[in-house]
């Protein structure tokens, strides 16, 4: 089969559908639950419940379309065959981006209920000049706004060939804008322009993505406890965002290999490629876990201690950070360890959704302990039995599932606009000598 007649015959097969009901009627389902489940939290009682599930649920999803985009990065940088067939769905994930850029936004109006700093006279006052609500909003929206910006240059220059091309092939109307194929010229041309520009931007983008997630990481999550301080728990986010993105794309790549009929490009050996990948995502984030607390005994750091104490001694939190660790590090070391185990697309697919669960209840075991800590010297709860500890609530539910709604239609309207595969890509058409 000739290129032309092989990449045709793509386009076919790999045009993305989705049943319309399943995304009328569920995914806008979920979203407005997710809407009811925040109004009613913000007109009630206790609206620090609401606020702190859109914070757990914005961080989580945000970090796997952060994940998804740093995957294409790396791809880019390396110029790594075997990524190339997931490439595109990985590319996939950060349509959700700037919808997570828009609800941290939204989080802005919340701060009061997270972080004790925002009353100017609760801030400690070694840390008043990082500590400034004013300045908060101003670093993060535009780290957030550049990082976006560059993110859609590259998108662009990444996907522009794919879709001239498919265009050309097809002979129909392509449904992105305009504005993404103006001026094309010729295919040859337009490839060369493209991998000129991705690589030149690839690596400052990659450099940008660990400068945001560290920003993130310290500003929406360490800072809500004033006293903790880790120089690695930046790192530490960036590699469970990449745990994240890893774990969702074992799930679809499975899953696109058999609807897409793909078995010729993300062969069992480029599949298992990824499932080792994820496996040593899962031993580096439990490395950067480990550091934080060693340098914090070894270093006899008081100040820090109450943080570790609160989530691996109290009665409410410890028995998490146990269950945590097993889903993020016994059970996917122990489970991709063998090549059999990665080799099965069904057995590692079930790893990577212990994976997720374990990477979303991190993100609640990192913010929800201080955020109830701060309430109850407030006031705001009663602990004279002790915090609350992990108790899944209705708005946690609720607005799970409205941030999950918005992430899949996200992902989907993506992936209706654009090749699910790079065809324009010459490293991914697999040679008999590749594996």
């Amino acid at each position: 089969m000739s290129r032309d007649n092989e990449m045709r015959a793509l386009l076919e097969q790999t045009r993305f559908r989705i049943n319309d009901q399943l995304q009328k009627f569920l995914l806008y389902f979920f979203v407005a639950i997710g809407i009811i489940g925040f109004i009613i939290g913000l007109i009630g009682n206790s609206s620090y419940l609401a606020w702190q599930a859109l914070l757990v649920n914005t961080l989580f999803f945000g970090g796997i379309a952060l994940g998804g985009l740093a995957f294409s990065l790396i791809f880019t940088i390396t110029g790594a065959k075997w990524g190339r067939p997931i490439k595109r769905l990985a590319e996939a994930l950060s349509a959700f981006i700037p919808i997570g850029a828009l609800l941290l936004c939204l989080l802005f109006l919340g701060a009061d209920h997270f972080f004790e700093w925002v009353d100017h006279d609760k801030v400690m006052h070694a840390k008043a000049g990082w500590l400034n609500f004013q300045f908060f909003v101003i670093r993060n929206a535009v780290l957030l706004g550049l990082f976006v910006v560059v993110g859609a240059y590259y998108l662009k220059n990444s996907i522009r060939p794919d879709i001239g091309l498919a265009g050309k092939i097809s002979g129909s109307n392509n449904p992105f804008p305009d504005c993404f194929i103006k001026n094309y010229g010729s295919q040859e041309e337009e490839e060369a322009r493209a991998e000129k520009k991705t690589r030149i931007i690839a690596p400052p983008l990659a450099l940008l993505f660990f400068l945001l997630c560290t920003l993130l990481a310290f500003d929406w999550m360490m800072s809500i406890d004033q006293e903790w301080f880790s120089t690695m728990f930046g790192v530490q986010y960036a590699i469970s965002n990449l745990i994240g993105a890893a774990a969702v794309l074992l799930i679809i790549a499975g899953i696109a290999r058999k609807k897409f009929q793909l078995d010729e490009y993300i062969t069992i050996d480029r599949y298992h490629d990824l499932a080792k990948l994820t496996f040593a995502f899962c031993a580096l984030w439990t490395y950067m876990v480990f550091s934080q607390v060693l340098v914090i005994w070894y270093g006899n750091l008081p100040e820090e201690t109450p943080y570790l104490i609160l989530r691996m001694e109290s009665v409410e939190w410890g028995w998490m950070f146990w269950f945590i660790f097993v889903l993020m590090f016994i059970i996917p070391f122990f489970g991709l360890m063998s090549r059999t185990a990665c080799n099965s697309i069904w057995f590692s697919r079930l790893v990577a959704i212990d994976v997720l669960v374990g990477v979303w209840l991190e993100k609640y075991f990192l913010i929800v302990p201080s955020i109830q800590e701060n309430n109850a010297s407030a006031g705001l709860i009663d602990a004279s039995n002790g915090l609350p500890g992990f108790c899944l609530n209705f708005y946690d539910v609720s607005i799970t599932l409205g941030v999950l709604g918005m992430f899949l239609l996200s992902y989907f309207w993506f992936l209706k606009r654009v090749p699910a595969v790079p065809i324009s890509d010459p490293l991914f058409f697999r040679n008999p000598t590749d594996h």
